[in-house]
């Protein structure tokens, strides 16, 4: 199970050859619960489930290695509001892959591909038997890195492409090396991985738009960049974006159409502001009604009413330390440590990154 030595990294391990069917598979959901809401193709199959899973904290990231079956994968509104959870996933799958839904938009995962997933989001797949990589990144170390950290969620660096074979095989040797790392040559190294991970996904994005038509991803950046920028005034809507950009309505919707339409994307960054301002340690003074006012919304009443249509939650169940950090309820079993000891890892790396 678990075991850290003096000077090396962090290690959590568990393994479905030491355990029975039904205690691997309470484990690997307690190990996943902060990421993942999972469910099994076939619920009867929980008798014969196998999942191995191999651990590092690297300080600032997590790095793990898992082996299992096929199952779903999903995250929903509710999950993102209960977990506190806004994390960056990159995962190398090695064998099998899943296919499903990032946001809005469908994704496909195949053997040899990287894929990225951004907590702040949902997401609903469903996997084969698969066997996977996995760095999980605090947002803010990715913020000032990458100028369009919006454009990750279900971006696929598909196998043989140059940023995923420079970025696979620095995830192969960071984790082959991992077991012979110490505290001090992993803190050495960690922001030269961070900085490469930012190179790669940065060279894909700029791949992918450019297959996409350069011309109209740009007019869509620099739309998106004015809605952010302007978030807080309530004025803001499809008609003075449109006439901004000396855009006809039509086209502005038309650009916008993939993101739920003007008016909803607007609304779906407000409420994405808001959701982080709710959980900012340095925030935690400011009146709930005057992170409203910040984030454009005209009244307490309608901010309310659509955060919690949006996160299942209201903006003061999101705030209160029960709904960020859920404890554990039942009975205490040790074997679920393990399990829970990611769950902890991911809080703290996000509590190491805000001081």
């Amino acid at each position: 199970m678990s075991s850290t030595g003096e000077d090396r990294l962090p290690l959590i391990h568990f393994t479905s050859q030491d355990l029975p069917a039904e205690q691997n598979y309470a484990i690997w959901r307690q190990a996943t619960d902060t990421l993942f809401d999972i469910a099994l193709h076939d619920p009867g199959q929980a008798g014969r489930f196998q999942a191995d899973l191999t651990s590092y904290s690297l300080g600032s990231v997590l790095l793990g290695h898992t082996r299992s079956v096929a199952q779903c994968f999903s995250r929903s509104t509710t999950t993102i509001a209960r977990s506190g959870i806004d994390h960056i996933i990159v995962q190398l799958y090695m064998v099998g892959g899943y296919h499903g839904r990032a946001g809005s938009a469908e994704i496909e995962v195949q053997a040899g591909d990287i894929c990225v997933l951004d907590c702040a989001e949902t997401f609903d797949t469903q996997a084969s038997d698969f066997e996977n990589l996995t760095l999980v990144i605090p947002r803010v170390l990715l913020e000032a890195k990458l100028p369009r950290l919006e454009a990750l969620h279900g971006l696929v660096l598909k196998a043989g492409s140059t940023w995923n074979r420079i970025l696979s095989q620095h995830l192969l040797v960071l984790f082959e090396q991992a077991p012979h790392m110490t505290v001090r040559e992993c803190e050495r190294i960690a922001g030269g991985a961070i900085a490469l991970l930012a190179a790669c996904l940065q060279g894909e994005i700029e791949t992918r738009d450019e297959q996409a038509g350069a011309n109209v991803t740009r007019t869509v950046l620099h739309v998106r960049r004015h809605i952010d920028a302007h978030l807080s005034d309530p004025a803001l809507d499809a008609e003075q974006v449109a006439a901004r950009f000396a855009l006809s309505r039509a086209t502005l919707y038309r650009l916008f159409e993939p993101f739920g339409g003007v008016a909803g994307y607007i609304r779906s960054r407000r409420l994405r502001r808001a959701f982080f301002a709710l959980r900012a340690r340095e925030l935690a003074n400011l009146r709930i009604s005057d992170i409203a006012q910040r984030c454009g919304f005209a009244s307490m009443a309608t901010f309310t009413r659509a955060f919690k249509a949006a996160y299942g939650v209201t903006p003061a169940a999101l705030r209160s330390v029960s709904a960020l950090n859920p404890a554990r309820t039942g009975p205490h079993n040790p074997a679920l440590d393990d399990g829970q000891g990611i769950t902890r890892w991911m809080h703290e790396i996000t509590a190491d990154q805000h001081g």
